[in-house]
């Protein structure tokens, strides 16, 4: 088994992550004329992006678009439609090879429904996120460079760790448990109530997979629930082939399930939002209508 990744330089998370049993319909625009879309399951959901599995690979930087019927504290906005169509910057791409097959993890920074105009020009054009808004949702610019991968890939994954800051005057160091927002081999992020100040050092336990580690904090923000504190280890390296290990077999088994249980990608449904492909006949009041995203890449005017 090899995985390859690519993750951006500012990935981030705010708010609440949560694994889930949702399906999405996900479109890929490549040119004006030139889109493929693909249903699959959503392995994890919050206010402000999603994970999820599909069989080619997206560039990072890219729009895509989801459809899916996110629960109603997820969402930012169409609250009592019955499905959320989102906008999503890819943020990472891990192809992972098992068995002599390929599937690639995708990793969305939701940023709402309305088209940027550059991408109405362009949809090649790449995309960075530069903050959050006042709804959870993600702030972004155009890109001018391709992104590059980082030496050290990140793997957005939530694990249980206990935070302990060393403190100089050898008091009883604060501890607090935290999940991870992302980690790495050399460093991870993570939402908790520990007060800290760059530069000061922690003690880092991870039981799940036997990790100990002295860090340094690199960055420390408020947050929803605590703060966003970000960490580098001064020695020791994460064990990420156990993460991506586990990864792998959670892909397969999800697209074994999916072989069992869908139609062929181009015929299936979305049960659970009665996702269809659009229909030629007039609505009535019965049928939700969505805004005309045919310019973003949507090209779904009916869900």
């Amino acid at each position: 088994m090899r995985s390859k990744m690519e993750h951006p330089n500012n990935e981030k998370r705010t708010a609440e992550r949560s694994s889930t049993q949702l399906r999405t319909l996900v479109q890929v625009k490549e040119a004006d004329d030139v889109n493929w879309k693909e249903i699959t399951n959503v392995t994890t959901v919050s206010r402000n992006g999603a994970g999820f599995t599909l069989s080619r690979r997206c560039s990072v930087g890219r729009l895509i678009s989801l459809v899916l019927p996110m629960p109603v504290e997820y969402r930012a906005y169409d609250h009592k439609a019955k499905v959320y169509p989102v906008l999503g910057l890819v943020q990472y791409c891990n192809a992972v090879e098992k068995d002599g097959f390929e599937t690639f993890h995708i990793g969305v920074g939701f940023i709402g429904k309305d088209v940027p105009e550059s991408y109405k020009a362009d949809p090649l054009q790449g995309y960075r996120i530069t903050g959050v808004t006042d709804s959870g949702l993600w702030k972004f610019t155009e890109s001018e460079s391709a992104f590059k991968p980082r030496q050290t890939p990140r793997l957005w994954a939530s694990v249980d760790v206990t935070i302990s800051l060393i403190k100089k005057d050898r008091l009883p160091s604060d501890k607090e448990t935290a999940v991870t927002n992302n980690i790495s081999a050399k460093g991870l992020s993570a939402i908790c109530k520990l007060s800290a100040e760059i530069g000061d050092r922690v003690k880092l336990a991870c039981k799940e997979y036997d990790f100990y580690a002295i860090a340094i904090v690199r960055n420390c923000k408020p947050a929803d629930n605590g703060n966003s504190i970000h960490l580098e280890f001064l020695e020791n390296s994460f064990p990420m082939e156990k993460l991506y290990a586990e990864r792998a077999a959670a892909i397969m088994q999800a697209r074994e399930a999916l072989a069992e249980s869908a139609e062929p990608v181009a015929e299936a449904k979305v049960e659970e939002a009665k996702v269809e492909e659009p229909q030629d006949e007039p609505a009535d009041e019965s049928t939700p209508i969505a805004a005309d995203y045919s310019s973003a890449g949507f090209e779904l005017l009916r869900y």
